[in-house]
């Protein structure tokens, strides 16, 4: 069972079953379970990204930090919006090597309460055809 605080690494289809998101896995934390989850994408950071529009309105650069994250590079956790699943069960072996300290998780959800944070709800069968360890429950 996939827990809050819990980091896995899942391909999403976000905007589309074709983005870049659903192609190449990301690395996503859990904020949420239960009879759904719901998630927030984490990257790689990239100093272009600052100036480019691609970054997130509200992020959190989170350096690498064994005690914290199981990061293996600098990440930007995207703090601007969540993907919500619902009816699957998640195999824990997209689980990365650690979850999140309480620490991360609480600076997560204090970023996250602003009014231009979003949810997107995610269709189960686009999940499950995409990432093989996802199935319907």
């Amino acid at each position: 069972m996939i827990s809050i605080q819990d980091v896995i690494k899942m391909r999403v289809p976000f905007p589309n079953i074709d983005s870049n998101l659903a192609v190449s896995a990301h690395m996503y934390i859990c904020i949420k379970d239960g009879g759904e989850k719901e998630f927030i994408k984490c990257q790689t950071f990239k100093p272009a990204h600052l100036n480019s529009g691609n970054q997130p309105y509200v992020f959190i650069k989170e350096r690498v930090d064994p005690l914290r994250n199981p990061f293996r590079k600098t990440s930007t956790i995207d703090c601007d919006k969540s993907f919500v699943i619902k009816k699957v069960i998640i195999s824990k072996d997209l689980l990365a090597s650690r979850n999140i300290c309480d620490c991360l998780y609480n600076e997560i959800t204090d970023k996250i309460s602003h009014e231009k944070f979003a949810s997107q709800v995610l269709n189960e069968n686009e999940i499950v055809t995409i990432n093989n360890k996802i199935n319907l429950s």
